[in-house]
């Protein structure tokens, strides 16, 4: 379950495409070659870390990679990139990943308070807070592999919600203009079959929360569909609109 973190966040770039030009071009070259550069740069890494220190686990494999090949000095300095790095990471992920409840509130599927945009800077500043506390709760609130597990197993989850949505639109929309890979359906219950086996590497404790976080967004969304129908038979435009 947790290699499922280093493998994952393709999907982000897929977020912000209501604010690029030309997606339907740009984004299957993007993730393309964004897939391709870091199976590169991971499959260096590891070979480097491994023909270095040995197939041991270790809690800084790239610090004590970069001190035998570099000594202390070049064992600081990787730890400042590294730490440069998680904070360019964390830094993208608070501005883009809160679009994700910006657009379930646009849509109605999110209380409406999440689509506000702040009237100067255009940005969904309710959400980006909103998504910056419950982040600086969790990371607080337990272990960093407790949060890295439950990051791991929420997307799963999204992935294998994906998998059944397209199929589903394929059986409401066979005539869309869209990217179309052979045999989807079938990859996409093969798919979802692997995610719910990944599931089981779950405790109890991380799975009883996974259960809890779900049950409150089933509720949720079905609280919507009775309460505001008129949201869901047809999209809804946002109370602001984010820059084109």
């Amino acid at each position: 379950m947790l290699l499922v973190f280093p493998y994952s966040g393709w999907e982000e770039s897929l977020i912000p495409t209501g604010e690029v030009n030309e997606p339907r071009r740009t984004i299957p070259f993007a993730l393309g070659a964004g897939l391709i550069a870091t199976a590169i740069v991971y499959t260096a890494l590891q070979f480097i870390t491994v023909a270095t220190v040995g197939p041991h686990a270790t809690e800084q494999p790239l610090v004590q990679t970069a001190s035998v090949l570099l000594g202390h000095s070049g064992a600081t300095l990787v730890s400042i990139a590294i730490m440069l790095a998680i904070y360019g990471y964390m830094s993208a992920n608070l501005l883009n990943d809160s679009r994700l409840p910006y657009s379930l509130a646009a849509q109605g599927d999110f209380p409406r308070i999440f689509a506000k945009v702040h009237p100067r800077f255009h940005t969904p500043a309710v959400a980006i807070t909103v998504y910056a506390t419950t982040g600086w709760a969790l990371a607080v609130s337990g272990t960093f592999q407790f949060v890295l597990a439950l990051s791991a197993a929420a997307t799963v989850i999204f992935y294998a919600g994906m998998c059944a949505c397209l199929i589903r639109l394929r059986r409401l929309r066979p005539s869309a203009e869209a990217f179309r890979i052979p045999f989807g359906p079938v990859l996409s219950i093969i798919a979802i079959i692997g995610s719910l086996v990944l599931m089981t590497g779950l405790t109890r404790r991380e799975l009883l929360l996974m259960c809890v976080t779900a049950l409150i967004a089933s509720a949720s969304w079905l609280w919507g569909c009775r309460y505001h129908p008129e949201l869901h038979a047809k999209p809804k435009s946002p109370i602001g609109s984010l820059p084109q």
